[in-house]
């Protein structure tokens, strides 16, 4: 039991530890954070002008969202954004129910 506890207490800990991970101003200026589902940072993103570019050269892409190109398997998904000359690569994961959410950017 107390090995179970020290494990739990320890895992805590070191998730509270890590360091959080920042988006590039134009997504954090939009209220985009990472975790957020993908839907409502796609509509965020749309709202504020941002185009979404289609998919290319993926493997697959992430059912109900074409435009997210995926590794095989969809663990590792991304999509592109576009406004103007700006351009901004939105990193996703997907839960177990295969719903994307925001990983990071670049």
């Amino acid at each position: 039991m107390k090995a179970i506890l020290l494990a739990a207490t320890l895992s805590l800990i070191l998730v509270s530890n890590a360091p959080a991970q920042s988006l590039p101003t134009e997504l954090a200026q939009l209220g985009i954070i990472v975790g957020m589902p993908y839907a409502k940072a796609k509509r965020l993103l749309d709202a504020a002008g941002w185009q979404v570019k289609p998919a290319q050269g993926a493997p697959e892409s992430l059912d109900g969202f074409p435009e997210v190109g995926c590794q095989k398997g969809g663990k590792q998904c991304a999509t592109t954004f576009e406004k103007g000359e700006q351009q901004v690569a939105v990193r996703l994961g997907t839960t177990l129910a295969g719903q994307p959410f925001v990983q990071g950017a670049d």
